[in-house]
């Protein structure tokens, strides 16, 4: 399943779900470490040992040498969530293995040797393990892995230690933030062992009102019991964040409609659009969607734009280096393309 096309479970609210997997070999330095040699040796090690003999597989995955690509497209690859921000940073020997649906990224000389994501429409955190860790368990097989029997697999970072994996959800969250609540809920989820990051992660901030929300413990932990965790949490804030929106249309039924409104009237007329813009327009009209203002679009219309809007997609789309004036009509254009 493909996050931008398809639709999943709380899918008004929580736009898609990955887990992350992360793994070293034990016979290379970690990726800071290695040389070019060593880091060549590790990806192409890493890459045969994937697919072997197994043309079926080879078919069903793109691989892409990141050092043969341009800037442009490193970055629309990481504005569609396929690869990390800092895989698409200078580095060397970085590849990608990517599956034809896109639900599978498996990212080669990152931060880690290998770091595996299954991407996953709505809430569906136990289809993106089950899919990470199947390809995982292919590397295991043929690869030796840095392991300890006290802390479980070994990563470059220590706060990634144990299980190695990473359990997140990109939350759609405009009630809590119209209502002035979501500052104290993004303390009490840092309190209770929860990380809440801008929509790419690490270092990035939050447009639209989107926000990723994961895991922080993976020491002394299973795999399951860390979804279970992550899973109850997201039903609460899912409810509150459900029970917000309905307060504000019902005491501001027609400020929230007009929003709305001039949301969808701009996204179908405007000729130029920043993509801060862009995030926020959308933004309200997710949410007049989820509220029944626009039954005449889908979440599925709204993700398309989602991950056509970036920067990098753009110019990718265009197929060459725009100025922002320049880019910000193409935006507007391919917007009003997809809403039509």
């Amino acid at each position: 399943m493909t996050w931008y096309i398809d639709q999943g479970p709380e899918s008004d609210i929580i736009l898609t779900s990955r887990v992350r997997l992360a793994r070293n070999l034990d016979h290379f330095p970690f990726p800071h470490r290695m040389d070019n040699q060593q880091s060549r040796q590790a990806a192409d090690e890493i890459i045969e040992a994937f697919f072997g003999g197994d043309e079926e597989r080879r078919h069903s995955y793109l691989t892409l040498d990141l050092d043969s690509l341009s800037e442009e497209d490193q970055q629309a690859l990481a504005e569609k969530r396929l690869i990390s921000p800092d895989l698409a940073r200078p580095g060397q020997n970085r590849r990608v293995l990517i599956s034809r649906d896109e639900a599978v990224s498996i990212m080669i000389n990152e931060e880690d040797h290998i770091r595996i994501q299954s991407m996953q429409p709505g809430l569906n955190l136990e289809t993106a393990y089950e899919a990470a860790a199947g390809a995982a368990l292919v590397l295991e097989k043929s690869l030796s892995m840095a392991y300890s029997e006290n802390y479980g697999f070994l990563t470059a970072c220590p706060t990634n230690t144990g299980t190695g994996m990473r359990a997140s959800v990109m939350a759609h969250l405009p009630g809590l933030a119209l209502s002035g609540r979501l500052k104290d809920v993004i303390e009490s989820l840092n309190k209770m062992g929860f990380a809440v990051r801008g929509q790419y992660g690490e270092h990035s901030k939050s447009q639209g009102h989107l926000l990723q929300i994961s895991n922080q413990l993976t020491l002394g932990i299973t795999e399951d019991d860390l979804i279970n965790d992550l899973k109850r949490m997201l039903q609460q804030l899912i409810e509150q964040e459900r029970k917000i929106r309905r307060e504000i249309y019902r005491q501001q039924p027609v400020t929230l409609e007009d929003k709305v409104m001039r949301a969808y009237g701009i996204m179908h007329n405007a000729r130029l659009m920043t993509n801060e813009e862009a995030a926020s327009l959308l933004s309200d009209l997710r949410f007049g969607m989820a509220l029944g203002l626009l039954p005449q679009m889908s979440e599925a219309d709204l993700n398309r734009i989602q991950a056509a809007m970036g920067p990098a997609s753009i110019q990718k789309a265009r197929g060459k280096p725009m100025p922002p004036e320049e880019r910000d009509n193409a935006r507007a254009t391919i917007i009003r393309e997809l809403l039509q």
